[in-house]
């Protein structure tokens, strides 16, 4: 019983600390680019695994996708997925830039995510705003 009652702990510990981390990190960001052009706006960054510049654009952006995720959906063309490569040589982008697209899926704007979290809520709202 005294196993049992471990296992049950440490369990809910391990959610606890999920839920924090969606909280505080923000939540885990697709790579599912079916739904541009299906209503809402899209941000999507160029990833390329083990690569520092999109590992760190995307740690930025996730630090803001919770306030942002009912006006503008977040995902991530992986540069290691043949979708996520084709999507980037479409638009002739590079790992660690991220392209904004309009509701109807037309681009809109070609972006670096900016190191500043203030800078990067300005340019989302600035990016939104336009849209208007």
């Amino acid at each position: 019983m005294n196993k049992l009652v471990v296992i049950a702990v440490s369990l809910l510990l391990l959610a606890g600390v999920g839920y924090l981390m969606t909280k505080v990190v923000g939540k885990p960001i697709s790579n599912d680019l079916s739904v541009i052009g299906k209503g809402k706006p899209v941000l999507v960054l160029i990833y390329e695994n083990f690569s520092p510049t999109g590992g760190e654009a995307l740690n930025r952006l996730s630090k803001v996708t919770n306030d942002y995720d009912s006006k503008v959906e977040f995902v991530v063309a992986d540069l290691g997925i043949p979708k996520g490569r084709a999507f980037a040589n479409r638009y002739q982008l590079i790992d660690g830039q991220a392209i904004f697209l309009k509701n109807n899926g037309q681009p809109s704007q070609v972006i670096s995510i900016p190191e500043d979290e203030l800078e990067l809520r300005n340019l989302l709202d600035s990016m939104l705003a336009n849209l208007e």
